[in-house]
């Protein structure tokens, strides 16, 4: 039988009894069931730990104006905790398990970090390696979490650099035909055996420009028009 339906079942029957016994038993059943509550609520108190750890932050921010808006989660908010304004942080009432710690805040980023609490409230930190289980990286307790920077919400702008427009596909289908074409006959002057192999390759001939005749009527501008020459025969027919 439970301990509640008992003592409703005892003062039942002291109701029934004399009018002061009743109320002196009532009154000590009521401080026996209250201290029975207190006994229980220690026990269960007693297999809670507690998560500390300490913050750092960049030297130009102030820790008691930031820690109003941040939050230590356990577990993606299971336990939550408060920052104090020296930074430190402790979540109370944790039961043995495993854990992750993150800080919740608009203005950093933190490193997440895995806590194990054994029955006997022994504490173990390591880094949180997702892709890695089994490599394990210890970290001193209590926690000590570093800002890795500044969130970063909105992606950087991007720029045009002249490295774009020169690694572009299209600029390299043009330029490296032409370094090819222009630096092959040059190699093969110089060694007549790989002359006489490009030769019986039969690749097909293409008549080069002069590249100086180019740049010359690329910058010169359209070659002067030639005068005709006046014959004498014509010139005495005028006269």
């Amino acid at each position: 039988m439970d301990t509640s339906t008992l003592l409703i079942n005892l003062s039942h029957h002291i109701i029934d009894m004399w009018p002061l016994k009743s109320i002196f038993l009532l009154s000590s059943l009521a401080l026996l069931s209250s201290a029975t509550e207190e006994v229980s609520r220690t026990e269960q108190t007693s297999t809670l730990f507690s998560v500390e750890g300490e913050l750092a932050l960049p030297a130009s921010r102030n820790c008691a104006k930031w820690s109003a808006g941040a939050r230590v989660h356990l577990n993606h908010g299971q336990y939550i905790g408060f920052v104090r304004q020296d930074c430190t942080f402790r979540v109370d009432f944790v039961p043995s398990g495993t854990y992750i710690v993150q800080i919740e805040n608009t203005d950093f980023v933190f490193e997440p970090i895995r806590v194990d609490i054994t029955s006997k409230g022994k504490m173990r930190a390591r880094k949180l390696t997702i892709l890695q289980p089994n490599n394990v990286n210890t970290l001193p307790y209590p926690l000590r979490l570093s800002a890795r920077g500044p969130a970063r919400y909105f992606r950087k702008r991007e720029e045009w650099r002249i490295t774009d427009m020169l690694f572009s596909p299209m600029v390299l289908m043009l330029v490296v035909p032409l370094v090819v074409m222009l630096i092959l006959p040059k190699m093969t002057a110089n060694d007549p055996e790989l002359k006489r192999e490009m030769e019986n390759m039969q690749m097909p001939k293409v008549d080069m420009p002069d590249v100086g005749e180019m740049m010359a009527n690329f910058f010169g501008g359209p070659a002067p028009a030639k005068k005709k020459a006046v014959t004498a025969g014509s010139g005495q027919r005028r006269k």
